[in-house]
């Protein structure tokens, strides 16, 4: 038996697919930072720590007249949410339900995505995590109206620009807030804003579920990386007579290589 216990008896195949597609389904709809940046892995379970590449060599470097280093590395958060389902509606499942109340499992889906997306965002100091935000933000542009098709398309165009002007190939991606991708979608003057910013791209704009900054991205790879232990999972903790109590789990880091490839959006 492993850590996800999901060779119990008490949930059936035909359970356990069915809560995996939606997992799968909720998890890909909030997962924006997966669809532009580097996913390394699944390394595995005792993937416990990822290497910067770096020594820290302390200055006082001879101990017994032998100098030594301290290997930089980024430790692993294992992060994990738990809910609970009725057991005899998934049993219902097997019975030939097509529309079974996986609810509470929807917003456990959400919750983690909502823990990984904040760490690549906004960062998780407490892991050493250092996020686009705060790794970038010497870099921000400023659209001053999401109104005006103009002038948002010089804000994203004068970021393109300095994209070029600092060597980073592109396709590049648009990483727009919800505020900022409705202000895409409903602008036209003449032409779709939407189109227009793809073309300029030659990438996709990507909606995210961070509420504050948006962002320019590389997509050239070898900038940005999740690094995944465990990826996104489902398991099982146990039961009482009618309840099974469940949980999505997943092991990962992120770390920023070159700040030269993000460049953040501020709304004014």
């Amino acid at each position: 038996m492993d850590i996800l216990r999901r060779s119990t008896v008490m949930v059936s195949s035909e359970a356990w697919h069915e809560m995996d597609e939606q997992a799968k389904r909720v998890l890909e709809s909030h997962l924006s930072a997966r669809k532009f940046i580097d996913v390394i892995g699944p390394k595995g379970w005792d993937y416990a720590a990822h290497p910067c590449g770096r020594l820290d060599i302390p200055h006082e470097t001879s101990e017994g007249n032998v100098a030594y280093g301290i290997h930089q590395v980024l430790p692993l958060v294992e992060s994990r949410v738990t809910f609970d389902l009725d057991l005899w509606e998934l049993d219902n499942i097997t019975r030939g339900l097509k529309n079974p109340d996986l609810s509470p499992l929807d917003e456990a889906a959400r919750r983690i995505a909502a823990f990984e997306e904040k760490a690549v965002y906004e960062g998780l100091p407490s892991a050493g995590i250092e996020g686009l935000w705060e790794t970038a933000k010497d870099r921000t542009l400023k659209i001053r109206d999401t109104s005006s098709a103009r002038g948002v398309m010089e804000v994203i165009s004068s970021g393109i620009y300095r994209f070029q002007q600092d060597a980073i190939e592109g396709p590049y991606a648009l990483v727009a807030s919800p505020t900022l991708w409705k202000s895409l979608y409903s602008l036209s003057e003449c032409y779709p804003l939407f189109k227009n910013v793809k073309e300029v791209l030659e990438g996709p704009v990507i909606l995210s579920t961070h509420e504050k900054e948006s962002f320019l991205v590389s997509m050239r790879g070898g900038d940005m990386e999740l690094v995944v232990g465990q990826d996104l999972s489902l398991g099982f903790i146990g039961n009482d007579s009618r309840k099974g109590t469940f949980f999505l789990t997943e092991s990962f880091t992120f770390r920023v290589i070159n700040s030269e490839a993000i460049i953040p959006l501020a709304l004014s």
